[in-house]
């Protein structure tokens, strides 16, 4: 029963960005899939001159999963993104690792530890997740080793960093445990120098209702200390039709920093295809409000 809880936990972590994926090859315990997204997608605000900025983009993945023994399979991913915020095609994950019967262990570009907490609020298509605050707290990191054990309803992330800079190498620490009545609560610590990160977080789900709260704090250097909250709801109205809701704020040394409050409307037309619009209320002083429309396929 471990082994196979162990296993969906792997699989899971290849992706959320993978929920469409096709098996192109099956055979002999091998399995290889193909999955992506292309996203049309624009923004309408005033820190841009013109009416609107594109923000398209599309990204491919490929994973495979080898069965090598009874208690051992090997596993990797790699997904690449062209547009948005990358110029050029290039790998937003590159892994590869091995599944055992104490659990996983991997290696390349990946997310840290504290992604598995900050997630829990992480749930918009674009105005969420800033818990990821300091590099050794955030997604897609290179050179992290990561090792990944659930246990019944205990999920454990450890993971180190080796970078190739002086001073630079990194280490983090999570836990998460899932109660059989909905609630899911987690923590994690991130360090790399002189700047670390807290993460604490919990959510509940009930029937349509998805509720979240993830709460960091931390130095950025010495004396130099942030705190974060990011607050999340999710109402499903049917299989098509949810909505949701975004708090974030970041102050550092007591300056504020991130302040808005979002809202989401989002149809999903089948598990392929989805339209959104996300409204950003910037709660800044002289803060500019932003809408974002988007129109998503995954495959």
């Amino acid at each position: 029963m471990k082994k196979t809880i162990l296993a969906v936990a792997v699989i899971s972590s290849l992706a959320s960005a993978t929920a469409s994926a096709v098996t192109v090859y099956d055979n002999e315990g091998t399995k290889v899939s193909i999955g992506g997204r292309v996203e049309a997608r624009g923004v309408f605000g005033n820190e841009f001159d013109g009416t609107m900025k594109d923000k398209s983009r599309a990204r491919i993945n490929f994973g495979v999963e080898t069965k090598i023994s009874e208690n051992l399979t090997g596993f990797g991913f790699m997904e690449y993104q062209l547009g948005d915020a990358e110029k050029d095609l290039e790998a937003r994950y590159l892994y590869a690792g091995l599944e055992t019967q104490f659990g996983s262990f991997s290696y390349g570009k990946q997310d840290t530890s504290n992604v598995q907490i900050s997630d829990m609020t992480d749930i918009a298509s674009e105005h969420s997740g800033v818990q990821q605050i300091i590099e050794a707290a955030s997604e897609r990191q290179n050179n992290t080793f990561l090792y990944t054990g659930t246990f019944d309803a205990l999920t454990v992330q450890v993971d180190y960093q080796a970078m190739d800079l002086d001073d630079a190498d990194a280490f983090a620490l999570s836990a998460s445990y899932a109660f059989d009545f909905g609630l899911d609560i987690g923590a994690s610590y991130s360090d790399q120098d002189e700047q670390n990160q807290a993460t604490f977080g919990a959510a509940y789900t009930f029937s349509n209702l998805y509720l979240a709260a993830t709460y960091s704090m931390g130095e950025y250097a010495e004396d130099f200390d942030f705190n974060g909250l990011e607050v999340a709801a999710q109402y499903k109205v049917n299989e098509k039709l949810r909505f949701i809701g975004i708090y974030a704020n970041e102050d550092n040394d007591s300056e504020t920093v991130i302040d808005y409050l979002a809202f989401e409307a989002q149809y999903r037309f089948n598990s392929v295809a989805r339209t959104y619009v996300s409204y950003q209320i910037d709660l800044m002083d002289e803060g500019d409000d932003e809408v974002m429309v988007g129109l998503r396929y995954d495959f």
